[in-house]
C-alpha cells in the first residue's frame, strides 16, 4: 500500500516594507525579521504583566503568540519526540533581498508563509509587522512602515492597504494537494542553505535517503502539531525504503557558510548549509507529493529563517 502524505493547509503572504530614512540592515534579513516579529507579535497580543513567563500563562494555548511563537507541546508527542519542549514553529519567513543600504522611500519585500492553525492569525501577524517596522529594525532602530500585504500569488491579490490602514481581503488558506506524478528526471534547486544530517553531521548528501528522511519528518511533524484533523502515520520507512532506488546522478551542490546574530544568546550563529543544484533519476514518482510540499514547508534545520528553500522542476 502506498504511503500517504498528510496534507498540510498554508498561508502565503508577500510583505512591501519603505525605509523612513537611511538606514543599514543584514544582508541575510531572515534572522532580524524574525526577533523583530516576535517581540512587536507578543507586545500586540499579550495581556499579562511584562515578567509573565509564557510557559507558566493560563492562557497560552489561545494567545496567538505562543500558537505562532512559543509552541509548547501541550499532549503526549509521538515517542520518537519525546523529551521536546517545543514543536516546529507554524511560519516560514523568506528575505530574498540582500541589500544593505537603503536611502529613504526604498523598499524591500519578503513572503511569509502561515502553516496550519496558525492561518487564521494573519491578521495579528500583519498587524505586528506593522509595529516592528515603526520600532525599528536592529540595534539602531532604522524605521519603515508596512505599505502593503499581498497574496503570493500571480495577480499579487492585495490583502493590506498600508494607506489605509487596513485588511481588505480575509485570506482562505491553501491545501498542498495531490499533483501527479513527476517525472524522471526530477531537479531540485536548493536556493538557501539547507542544513540536514546524514550519518549523524551536517553536510552535503551524497544519495537522496537522508534528504528524502529530513522531508519525510518535516512534514509529519508539522502536521501533527499544527493541523489537529490531520492523520499522520509514522511509519513511512516503506517509502523511505524505496529512495535507495532513486540516484542523485548530476550535483552542483556547496556548503555556503552564514551567520546570524542571537538577541538571545548574545552571539553571532552558524547557519551555514548547502545551496544548489542536484538531478535525480529511478523511481521519483513515489516522492512527487513530498517533494512538492517540501517547496511550501522548506527543509531542514532554521526553516523559519528562510532556509532551506527548495524549488522542484
Amino acid at each position: 500500500m502506498d504511503y500517504l502524505l498528510p496534507s498540510v493547509t498554508f498561508t502565503r503572504l508577500c510583505f512591501t516594507l519603505e525605509s523612513l530614512g537611511d538606514a543599514v540592515l543584514p544582508d541575510f534579513k531572515g534572522s532580524m525579521l524574525r526577533g523583530a516579529f516576535g517581540h512587536a507579535l507578543r507586545k500586540t497580543v499579550c495581556v499579562m504583566t511584562p515578567d509573565t513567563a509564557c510557559g507558566a500563562c493560563m492562557l497560552r494555548t489561545q494567545c496567538a503568540y505562543t500558537r505562532i511563537f512559543e509552541t509548547f507541546i501541550e499532549n503526549t508527542p509521538p515517542p520518537f519526540l519525546k523529551g521536546i519542549r517545543t514543536s516546529p514553529r507554524p511560519f516560514v519567513i523568506h528575505a530574498f533581498d540582500n541589500r544593505t543600504r537603503f536611502n529613504p522611500g526604498d523598499s524591500f519585500t519578503f513572503t511569509l508563509t502561515l502553516i496550519g492553525k496558525a492561518c487564521d492569525f494573519h491578521p495579528y501577524v500583519i498587524f505586528a509587522f506593522t509595529r516592528a517596522a515603526e520600532s525599528g529594525f536592529t540595534k539602531s532602530r532604522f524605521p519603515f512602515k508596512l505599505t502593503r500585504v499581498t497574496l503570493d500569488d500571480a495577480e499579487k491579490t492585495l490583502v493590506y492597504d498600508g494607506a489605509k490602514q487596513a485588511i481588505v481581503l480575509q485570506v482562505a488558506p491553501q491545501k498542498t494537494q495531490p499533483n501527479g506524478s513527476l517525472a524522471d528526471p526530477v531537479r531540485l534547486e536548493f536556493l538557501t542553505p539547507t542544513r540536514i544530517r546524514a550519518n549523524g553531521k551536517l553536510g552535503i548528501p551524497s544519495d537522496f535517503r537522508p534528504l528524502a528522511f529530513a522531508m519525510l519528518r518535516r512534514v509529519c511533524e508539522t502536521a501533527y502539531f499544527h493541523e489537529p484533523e490531520s492523520t499522520v502515520d509514522w511509519d513511512f520507512k516503506s517509502l523511505l525504503d524505496r529512495a535507495d532506488a532513486v540516484r542523485i546522478v548530476e550535483s552542483s551542490l556547496a556548503w555556503e557558510d552564514w551567520k546570524r546574530y542571537s538577541s538571545r544568546q548574545k552571539t553571532e550563529m552558524d547557519i551555514g548549509g548547502f545551496k544548489g543544484r542536484m538531478t535525480l533519476r529511478g523511481d521519483v514518482a513515489p516522492f512527487s507529493d513530498l517533494l512538492r510540499t517540501a517547496e511550501v514547508l522548506h527543509v531542514g534545520k532554521g526553516t523559519v529563517f528562510g532556509l532551506g528553500r527548495v524549488r522542484v522542476y
